[in-house]
């Protein structure tokens, strides 16, 4: 369960305008570089959309992750139970 909890924690730290922990305002540019090479780059209202989409991501498979522990934890706990008979 402290996997998920680590991945949703992750999705509200991402901030709508951060560009590289960088805060973005009106007219600004965010680039993406690999390997010395501009690989793209995206305006205030892209970037918002881009992070919006990985937070919601986070929150997601963070949820899943741990509905997942408890699921299992709860099916521990009734094999235990069952082999205490």
């Amino acid at each position: 369960m402290a996997i998920g909890a680590a991945i949703i924690f992750v999705g509200f730290q991402i901030r709508p305008t951060d560009c590289g922990g960088a805060k973005m305002s009106e007219g600004d540019t965010c680039v993406s570089r690999s390997g010395g090479h501009q690989t793209g780059s995206k305006d205030l209202e892209e970037q918002k959309s881009s992070n919006s989409t990985g937070s919601t991501v986070a929150f997601i498979i963070g949820g899943l992750v741990m509905l997942g522990s408890a699921w299992s934890g709860v099916g521990a706990i009734g094999r235990m139970k069952g082999s205490a008979r």
